[in-house]
């Protein structure tokens, strides 16, 4: 089993990894989706978005030659208040709590914009972080190294002391394109075959070994 005790730098994703943000997502694709003619299965919905949002899109618009429409009613859809998107995961506060408790510190590495800052805020979990590199910063997209890699340099982090926690390949070929360890959380569902340090099932599995169980 990996040894979390060698890691003091935590970087995370937000949506899905330490946010259940999925199911308002992909409602609001599904809704954009119907209101664009489309008749869409919302497991392929959420297997196209494991990859980005951006390659379901892709997928969509060129299946049914739908040009943009698509974007603009999902962008019309889609709410950004923060009370909207979906709280933390179970164990998502303890797990920051505790990562801090034991001398490491929280970043995060996320696709969204500023607006994660606002998110967080209301759901009070902003203050576990030391800092976020989000897409207003133009880093390029995961599985860039980019984000990282700026983490990396501006808090002078030992590689060797920090992992990449993400739910998605993306997230993970990102941290090991930085050289740091990574942690897959499969949130019980099924995924790709693609190799990582730990893979585990939720938060409460970091939790419990951060706890040395």
């Amino acid at each position: 089993m990996f040894d979390f005790s060698q890691i003091k730098n935590f970087i995370w994703d937000f949506d899905g990894t330490l946010y259940d943000t999925y199911p308002y997502t992909i409602d609001c694709f599904m809704k954009a989706l119907k209101e664009s003619g489309v008749d869409a299965d919302p497991i392929e919905v959420y297997t196209l978005m494991m990859t980005t949002i951006e390659h379901a899109f892709t997928v969509y618009e060129k299946r049914y030659n739908l040009g943009n429409k698509l974007r603009e009613t999902y962008g019309r859809i889609r709410q950004t208040t923060p009370h909207t998107q979906g709280g933390p995961f179970p164990y998502a506060v303890r797990v920051l709590e505790r990562v801090i408790q034991t001398g490491g510190e929280n970043y995060m590495f996320t696709h969204r914009e500023n607006d994660v800052y606002d998110i967080m805020e209301h759901f009070d979990t902003l203050k576990y972080f030391k800092d976020i590199a989000t897409l207003a910063g133009g880093f390029a997209l995961k599985p860039s190294p980019e984000g990282i890699d700026y983490l990396i340099e501006k808090h002078n982090l030992d590689r060797k002391k920090t992992i990449m926690i993400g739910d998605r390949e993306i997230d993970i070929k990102s941290g090991e394109n930085a050289g740091v360890y990574t942690c897959h959380i499969t949130n019980g569902l099924p995924y790709g075959d693609f190799s990582t340090a730990i893979r585990v099932n939720g938060l409460k599995d970091i939790f419990d070994l951060l706890e040395g169980k």
